[in-house]
Order: structure tokens, then sequence, then C-alpha cells
């Protein structure tokens, strides 16, 4: 009898050791990828289909995943560094028989309003990664439901709590008939005190330099470059309420107190708003080759066409802030320049065009037929 249960307690203790095993092991195999709270949110996806698409980040996990090192640059000079794990965009859209590349610019939107466009030349270029770990560990309360990384990339497009992602197409640049010079323009629009941190400067509304110097219609997005190379696609809602701050460090910036930091913009080169492109001088300085002429030192006006895209046209109209304005045929132009005079006024000359036709306080070149 004795040893009827002692084989009993030790068949016991082995089966309970076997499911004890058992258990553990099923563990293991799904540690890698652990049912987390955040698996049921979900992130809209428009432009997919005729209707709007949820997935949430449990359908995202049921996906192939890549985990990859990755470090980026904040605008404050930080580096951020991260190993994210989670499926590609590209894989996403697969399953609807899309790619990444069949859009000219995807939107990402956080939970907080953030929002940062990434341009085609990034779509074709990199990887997409939609992380729902960061090093290893499911996102927290500042990241989840899913972090966007792009390694090799800026941190501006990291986004983080992402809610909404908009596939667009045909947001390309609309051709460049109209060059608006920023440090001109200014001079005619109210100017505001702005709180930038611990410096109070000057700011002018877009809205305000939009009504005066440019075409409204049919804008959808504004594209805007810094003198960096930062390139970045803001939507017409978020421009038109915004600032662009015209004195003090980093100028001229695009930044509204209602938007984050992240989503601001220093050292603009141009902005371009429909077929209008506004171009900052100061900056064009930085970046464009500086030429001579005539004693004065300036940026070639071929450089400005290039760099803003200006449309090629039989004629150009030269306009200045009290009102007056020249033609030129294109053949004319040679080695036009643009360059600050004496007076601090931005100026134009030619080879082509005699003393009592020079442009002073240039404000605008436009294309004419």
């Amino acid at each position: 009898m004795r040893t009827t249960v002692n084989r009993l307690t030790l068949f016991l203790l082995v089966l309970t050791i076997m499911l004890t095993l058992a258990g553990c092991g099923k563990k293991a195999e799904t540690a890698g990828n652990p049912v987390t709270a955040d698996d049921g949110q979900e992130i809209l996806i428009t432009g997919l289909q005729d209707s709007d698409y949820k997935i949430t980040v449990g359908d995202l996990k049921k996906l192939p995943a890549v985990t990859k090192k990755a470090r980026a640059n904040r605008a404050n000079g930080e580096t951020v560094k991260v190993k994210a794990t989670g499926p590609l965009l590209e894989d996403v859209l697969q399953q609807k028989g899309k790619s990444v590349k069949d859009y000219s610019t995807i939107r990402f939107t956080a939970r907080d309003g953030y929002s940062i466009a990434v341009p085609p030349d990034v779509l074709k270029n990199r990887e997409i990664i939609l992380a729902y770990q960061i090093d290893g560990k499911p996102l927290d309360a500042e990241n989840e439901p899913v972090r966007v990384v792009i390694p090799g990339e800026r941190a501006m497009y990291w986004m983080r709590m992402l809610d909404r992602i908009d596939l667009e197409t045909g947001a390309e640049q609309i051709p460049v008939t109209k060059v608006v010079f920023l440090e001109t323009a200014v001079k005619t629009l109210p100017q505001e005190d702005y709180q930038h941190f611990d410096s109070t400067d000057k700011a002018i509304k877009t809205k305000d330099l939009v009504d005066s110097y440019a075409e409204t219609d049919k804008v959808k997005n504004i594209f805007i470059k810094a003198s960096d190379g930062l390139h970045k696609n803001e939507t017409k809602s978020n421009f038109l309420g915004a600032y662009i701050k015209i004195t003090g460090k980093e100028v001229p910036k695009f930044l509204a107190p209602h938007l984050p930091q992240g989503m601001h913009v220093r050292d603009i080169l141009y902005i371009n708003y429909g077929k209008t492109s506004f171009l900052s001088y100061s900056q064009g300085q930085k970046v464009l080759s500086l030429q001579t002429l005539d004693g004065q030192s300036g940026i070639a006006l071929s450089d400005v066409i290039k760099q803003t895209g200006l449309n090629r046209a039989a004629k150009y109209k030269f306009s200045s802030l009290d009102g007056s304005s020249w033609e030129l045929a294109v053949n004319d132009l040679g080695s036009g320049l643009i360059y600050e005079n004496g007076q601090g006024n931005l100026a134009f000359c030619c080879p082509e065009i005699v003393a009592d036709k020079s442009v002073d306080n240039l404000v605008a070149i436009e294309c004419r037929e």
C-alpha cells in the first residue's frame, strides 16, 4: 500500500514538473511579441481605398517585424538612438495591394496634434518602421501606441503617439511664376511682438503675407525649405494659422504657439505657396554662390531662378516696393544680380539696365508672357 502511495506521489510530482516546464516553454515562444494593453488601440489610414481603414496595434504585431538600430538628430542638436521593432509601413500597404512609392506624400499625425509629411525622396529611399517596441520594451505613455522610425532621417519624422496616416497623391509642387523677397515684403505688413522662449521678437502672420502677395486658391500643401537642407510639407490650415518670426535668432522662422516645437522651421530659405515662392535673401547668402557685379556683391538671378523653381518665361517683371516696375526679356537678363545696397534695401542690377532704370527695394520677380 505504501509503495503504491509513493508511486502515485512520484507520478504527480513528475506531472507537475512537466506541466510547469510546458507552461514556461509556451511563455518563451510568445515573449518576443507579448500581448499588451495597447493591442486594441487603432490607427486610422486614409487615402488607401474608397473608405478609411483602421488597423490595431495587435494587427501590426501579426505582420513580419524588423528590428533595426537607428539614430537621428533633433533640431536642438541632440542625437536620438533607438533599437526599433515593428513592421514596415510598406508591408502594411502591401496587404492592400499598394506601396509606399505609390504616394507623393505620406502625412503622420500624432494624438497631441503634431503632424509631419514625409516627402517623395524619403518615401523612395528609406524604410519606415511602425515600431511597437523600442529598445526591446513595449512603448511607454509618451510613445504608444506606435512610434514611427525612419532610419537615416531626421528626428522630426520620428512620430510619437501615432494616431493617423494620410496617404496623398498629387502633392507635387506647382510651377512657380512669382518670387517674393521676404526682407522687402515684411516692410508692408503688420508686425507683432512674439514671445519666443526668453526673447521678445517681431513676427508677421503668414496669412497677412499670403493675402498681400500670393494667390490663395487651390493650394493644399505648402513646401518649406531651410538653409540647412531641411524640406517640410505643411498643410494649408496649419500654415495660415502660424507666424514667421523676422527678428532675433534663427530667422526667418516658421512657428506658432499652438504647434509643437518639432513642427517649427528655422532659417527658412524659401516657402513655396502655390505659384508664389517667398525667398529669404539673408539665408540665400548662406547657401547660394555670391557673385560680384560693378562692385556689388550678391546673389545671381540665375541661382534664384534655379533654387525656387521659377518658370522660364519670355519676359520677367521686376517690381519695387514703391509700385514701379520694369520688364526684361529673358535674353537681356545676362549676369543679373540681387544685392543689398547702402540703404539696406534689396536691389537688382544687370549690365542691360541703365542707371535710371535700376530696381531699388526689390519686392518681387514675376514671369510674363
